[in-house]
């Protein structure tokens, strides 16, 4: 099983190789994107299948909420390169698509499917919740890469990595932009989710929802600092921690926290 998922699963360690190989030399970009989009159309077959076989969206387990989130990954990779001609940001966040991919077709996923997640109201909230974790890990890839480059001109150090990432105004420009589109994507995944609720629970209070109003509020927060006039790497560190807690809320709180949101 998850035969299309690892063949996913290699063109990403492929592409990662090839971007790593264009980060150090100067010339050309190697094939890594084309790589990343083989591997994200096989996922997604690799997806289609699942949901398929399960008669339900294949990413309320585990297993296949991390496949999604690593496909997310992959198509905000393509998105930079194609908007901002951004392929130094590959190195860094190819090894995600490929960690999250890896656990996709590792974990289990085959679970039979409960009558209340069929619909195409769960399968919204759902999607946009993985959709908006995934700009944030974007924000998260894209606040290390600032700190590097902070770093390398504070000690005066302009080898090939300075030379070939994006300058600090523009590492904090996408910051911005990623993290303001999480906000609003996981807000309307909010809010579908309750209409979701209300029509197959006898309640809507539960530990998931306060952790997820925590990182609305911790990047809202980081927002409302950059406009005040923080300093990038205070925006930087704190977009790292607000990661931070997504990862503990999609992996801690799912599996042992939640009442309503365990994965099944």
């Amino acid at each position: 099983m998850h035969l299309l998922g690892w063949i996913a699963v290699l063109l990403y360690a492929a592409a990662e190789a090839l971007a790593i190989r264009s980060l150090l030399r100067p010339r050309g970009h190697g094939g890594a994107p084309a790589l990343v989009a083989a591997g994200l159309a096989a996922q997604f077959a690799d997806l289609h299948v699942a949901a398929r076989t399960l008669g339900s969206v294949p990413y309320r387990t585990l297993g296949g909420s991390m496949a999604l989130f690593g496909w997310m990954l992959g198509i905000a990779y393509l998105v930079l390169v194609l908007r901002h001609r951004e392929h130094a940001i590959g190195p860094f966040l190819i090894p995600f698509v490929f960690a999250f991919s890896v656990l996709g077709v590792l974990l289990p996923s085959s679970t039979p499917a409960d009558p209340a997640t069929r619909g195409s109201l769960f399968a919204f909230h759902v999607t946009l919740a993985i959709l908006a974790y995934a700009a944030f890990a974007l924000s998260f890839v894209l606040s290390v890469l600032y700190l590097i480059q902070a770093r390398q001109i504070r000690r005066g150090r302009t080898g090939v990595l300075f030379a070939r990432l994006p300058s600090l105004e523009v590492i904090g420009r996408m910051n911005r932009t990623t993290v303001a589109i999480g906000i609003v994507v996981l807000s309307v995944s909010v809010a579908l989710g309750v209409a979701w609720a209300r029509q197959v629970w006898t309640g809507v209070s539960d530990a998931k929802l306060v952790f997820t109003f925590v990182t609305l509020l911790v990047y809202g927060l980081l927002l409302w600092m950059d406009r005040r006039g923080w300093e990038g790497p205070r925006v930087a560190l704190l977009s790292i921690v607000g990661f931070v807690l997504v990862l503990f809320s999609y992996t801690f709180v799912n599996l042992y926290l939640s009442q309503s949101h365990m994965f099944r």
